[in-house]
């Protein structure tokens, strides 16, 4: 195997770890909320992008070696770090899917909008992109980092500016907003005893997940004791500030009622063109907004699998799981991953409306995160207290209360996000009895999966990797 080289700069880990959040996906949920968007994103903000940003800062610095895994592993064991990185890469698969679905909804638009809920073009359209995007990712990490460098700057940071130009033009023009924005409590200050807010501010938060995966990127950035921190930061204030505005804009030109939770940016950007007379600029929005949410699937596709194959080559998996190619690709993984996700597509073949099988995988995939949130806020706690001797190039600070209080906050909105996640989104044609039979079993088996793995583990998994491991010292 040759020796991984420091390619990434900080520019391109800011685009990469962008490329992992940032999407226009979430813009429409925000918008639902009117001007209660900018109390949750402020919650947000505290709650979720600053502990994220700050513990896997100190993490990825002190543990530079694939993320998720080495920390928990660090803090709790083989176990728990293999359960760790398990939920996240699980989680992803059904992350995936949804972000590819919204691909084809973009992507219908650019020829006829009706296409965005006819499920066998949404799920045609998962089949093409994701396997292709699995096989441009190959190549290895440069390849994937110039995909997602050029998706999220063309696809996203493009698109999102002129979304809010467009939004600003149209409130400078003084034409009546489809948003109340009255300087009352009721209107700025969300409720959450009402389930509907509370199921909407899991856009809000998981509009940020994906922060930390960059960290599988840690061994192949350049001074990555100074680029990782600078890179999260960066992309965690670029994310927030135009995800905030962009959710403001939809909400200036639609009605709340009528956006709809998988077409609302590009609902927003028809309404826009056909308000300045630019009817002909829709296709290309579609195409640009389609390309950008390809190219968080691309940047996606290599993340997560990165930290199951660092478990996997510790010997927690199978001999074909360790397998990579020239390119250091664990191309195996790739394969098993496009598998899983082109059998979860047929999901949208079983239900009558797309939007319920995207809610339902969205909502799958955010009670997984948060278990693996929980797992590492806790290892972030506990080995302050265990390695206090490791280097940390970035430490959270305030010392040890400081990591209390940093990752304490996140932990709770974790498990906050975790009880939130069994409230059923108010689609049609799904019982609350379902809904919730689906979540409980999905968790159940997601989370005995690693364990079981774990137990079953073989001496000729251990042997190999013990043996990929010396070639690689020698090398």
């Amino acid at each position: 195997m040759t020796e991984t080289k420091h390619q990434i700069g900080v520019i391109a880990l800011t685009l990469i770890t962008a490329a992992l959040f940032m999407t226009l996906r979430n813009m429409p949920m925000m918008a639902q909320t009117g001007m209660k968007m900018v109390i949750f994103n402020a919650i947000t903000i505290v709650a979720y992008l600053i502990p994220v940003a700050l513990v896997s800062a100190e993490l990825a610095t002190g543990w530079p070696k694939n993320g998720v895994f080495h920390w928990v592993e660090a803090a709790f064991g083989s176990r728990l770090g293999f359960a760790a990185v398990w939920l996240q890469w699980a989680q992803s698969i059904f992350g995936i899917t949804s972000i590819v679905a919204y691909v084809a909804a973009s992507l219908a638009y650019a020829f006829d909008p009706s296409l965005g809920s006819n499920k066998y073009f949404i799920v045609a359209v998962i089949l093409i992109v994701y396997w292709a995007a699995t096989l441009a990712n190959f190549r290895g990490s440069k390849s994937s980092g110039l995909i997602s460098s050029v998706a999220v700057s063309v696809g996203v940071l493009l698109p999102t500016i002129v979304l809010i130009g467009l939004g600003a033009l149209y409130a400078a023009e003084g034409n009546t907003l489809e948003i109340d924005t009255a300087l009352t409590a009721e209107n700025w200050v969300p409720s959450l005893w009402e389930t509907g807010n509370l199921v909407l501010f899991l856009s809000f938060i998981f509009g940020f997940v994906g922060v930390e995966v960059s960290a599988s990127h840690a061994r192949e950035v350049k001074n990555v004791h100074r680029t990782y921190p600078l890179a999260v930061f960066s992309a965690a204030a670029i994310g927030f500030v135009l995800t905030l505005l962009g959710g403001l804009a939809v909400a200036a030109i639609l009605p709340a009622a009528s956006i709809d939770q998988i077409n609302g940016a590009m609902q927003a950007f028809s309404a826009f063109f056909s308000h300045f007379g630019l009817v002909w600029l829709t296709p290309v929005a579609a195409v640009l907004v389609a390309f950008g949410a390809a190219g968080q699937v691309s940047t996606w596709i290599v993340g997560p699998v990165k930290g199951i194959l660092a478990a996997g080559q510790d010997g927690n998996l199978p001999v074909w799981a360790q397998k990579v190619n020239d390119q250091g690709v664990p191309t195996n993984l790739l394969i098993l991953q496009a598998a899983l996700i082109s059998l979860i597509a047929m999901s949208f073949l079983l239900v009558d409306n797309v939007n319920t099988a995207f809610l339902i995988l969205t909502s799958i995939a955010v009670l997984i995160y948060s278990l693996m949130y929980v797992l590492m806020y806790a290892a972030a706690i506990r080995l302050r207290y265990s390695h206090p001797e490791v280097q940390r190039a970035y430490r959270v600070p305030g010392g040890n209360a400081g990591m209390w209080i940093t990752a304490g906050i996140g932990l709770l909105a974790a498990v906050a996000c975790f009880g939130i996640g069994f409230i059923p989104p108010a689609v049609g044609g799904l019982s609350i009895l379902s809904f919730e039979l689906m979540m409980v079993l999905g968790v159940v088996l997601v989370s005995a999966v690693p364990f079981l793995i774990y137990a079953l583990r073989r001496p000729q998994w251990v042997r190999f990797s013990e043996t990929q491991n010396a070639k690689k010292v020698e090398s």
